[in-house]
C-alpha cells in the first residue's frame, strides 16, 4: 500500500512538530514489530506499532528509543525556535481517523507553537514548562498529564537534557 505524508497533519505533538505524521500510517493502524511488542528501531513510521497492548513506561526504568523518528527542526515544522537548539521526535503508535498515540520526544530548548490538533499527553521522563496564552505556567514532571485544545498558543521549555510524553491527540475539522 502507497503512503504520503501531508505536511499540514504533522505540526504538533506539542511542538507544532508532527506535521504530516498524523497519517503517516495511511490512516491504518501500524504494522511491523519486535516480540516485546514495541516498535524496531529500523521501523520507519509506514511500520510502526505491536498488535497489543504497548507499555510506555515502567516506573523507573528508561523508555526506549526504539522507534523514534527525528521530525526536523521546529521551524520547517511550524513551530518558533525561542532559545537553544531543540531537536524533536516522536514514535507514532496508532493513527485513524485524526486521532493519533504515540511518544513525543524533545531536547533542551524553548519553542512557541500554536496547537494543531487537542492533546491530552503526560511526561514519562524529564519535564517541561509550558505557558499559555493567557500566562498561566506550569512545570510539568514524570506522571503530570496535561490537555491541551486544537488552536492554542503555548510556549513549550525543556530545561534538562530532554522530556519524552506519551500523547493521545485529536485533529478536530476547522
Amino acid at each position: 500500500m502507497s503512503r504520503h505524508v501531508r505536511r499540514h497533519q504533522l505540526l504538533g505533538l506539542g511542538l507544532g512538530a508532527l506535521t504530516g505524521l498524523l497519517v503517516a500510517c495511511g490512516g491504518e493502524q501500524p504494522r511491523g514489530s519486535t516480540s516485546e511488542g514495541m516498535v524496531s528501531s529500523t521501523s520507519s513510521l509506514e511500520e510502526a506499532a505491536p498488535a497489543g497492548m504497548i507499555v510506555y513506561s515502567t516506573r523507573g526504568k528508561p523508555v526506549s528509543d526504539a522507534g523514534f523518528v527525528w521530525l526536523g527542526p521546529p521551524e520547517v515544522l511550524g513551530g518558533q525556535v525561542l532559545e537553544g537548539n531543540p531537536q524533536i521526535f516522536a514514535r507514532i503508535d496508532y493513527s485513524h481517523g485524526g486521532k493519533t498515540v504515540g511518544l513525543f520526544k524533545a531536547t533542551k530548548g524553548k519553542i512557541r507553537v500554536t496547537f494543531p490538533f487537542s492533546e491530552h499527553a503526560t511526561i514519562l521522563e524529564g519535564q517541561v514548562t509550558i505557558t499559555d496564552q493567557t500566562g498561566k505556567r506550569h512545570t510539568f514532571k514524570e506522571g503530570d498529564s496535561y490537555f491541551i485544545r486544537q488552536g492554542q498558543v503555548v510556549t513549550w521549555e525543556v530545561k534538562g537534557k530532554e522530556v519524552i510524553k506519551s500523547f493521545f491527540n485529536i485533529v478536530e475539522p476547522q
